[in-house]
């Protein structure tokens, strides 16, 4: 399933940030230093907060149009973002695949390099 939802997206100067907030979705936004990772991060988040919703059963919130949120938001920036939930899901199945691959050989360098103590090694000790 594919889903757009439009997000207000603005910059603060004093921060240095660029923050993306989805109004549609409650507590949907991201924030970052470049406007490329605040885009990101917002798909990212808007990913999830989808998938939550569709795993809990719970009915999924109307996107309000592009032309009415820029009515209402009087002065600042509209974009949309699409999400393809089915893209997402693989992406999320591959990247726990890699963290459990990660974990794994991580694990296997740490008792490589642990040292035993001198008992450890005359009484074979763990």
């Amino acid at each position: 399933m594919k889903y757009f939802y439009p997000a207000i997206c603005s910059y603060d100067q004093k921060k240095g940030m660029f923050f993306v907030m989805f109004p549609d979705l409650i507590g949907c936004e991201a924030k970052a230093s470049t406007m490329n990772e605040a885009a990101k991060k917002a798909r990212e988040a808007l990913a999830a907060s989808l998938l939550e919703l569709e795993e809990k059963a719970l009915p999924i919130p109307r996107a309000t149009s592009e032309r009415q949120l820029r009515l209402r938001e009087n002065g600042k920036r509209i974009c949309t973002f699409l999400v393809d939930m089915d893209e997402y899901r693989a992406y999320k199945t591959y990247k726990v695949r890699h963290a459990d691959a990660k974990s794994a050989e991580w694990a296997g360098e740490a008792r490589k390099g642990r040292r035993q103590s001198f008992l450890a090694k005359v009484f074979g000790f763990r």
